[in-house]
């Protein structure tokens, strides 16, 4: 018997990364806590926002070069109707989300 993704994942421990995600980087990329965004746009918002997040860390490290090319193409996708400036909040927003989330060597 095949066990799946969401019988494997109950088993992992109570904290992990994911939840530094939803807690950390949620509230950082989209400037409201997660129990907000869940009050203005429906409980499945904040959820969905950190595994798309936790997602998009994994295809950017298994596939660095199409995660860079994609990342260029929706840069110039915003620039259609944002100026460069607009966009240093990304800069800003990967800066406060990996102080947030500091990386050692003893995890």
């Amino acid at each position: 018997m095949k066990v799946s993704h969401e019988e494997k994942d109950a088993l992992l421990p109570e904290h992990g990364p994911p939840d530094d995600i939803y807690d950390l980087a949620v509230p950082i990329w989209c400037g409201e806590s997660p129990d907000e965004l869940a009050e203005r746009l429906g409980d499945e918002y904040p959820c969905g926002y950190a595994a798309g997040f936790q997602e998009g860390i994994v295809m950017a490290m298994l596939r660095p070069e199409w995660a860079q090319g994609f990342y260029h193409k929706l840069r110039a996708y915003y620039l259609l109707t944002h100026t460069p400036e607009d966009l240093n909040d990304w800069d800003d927003n990967a800066t406060r989300t990996a102080r947030a989330i500091p990386i050692g060597f003893s995890e």
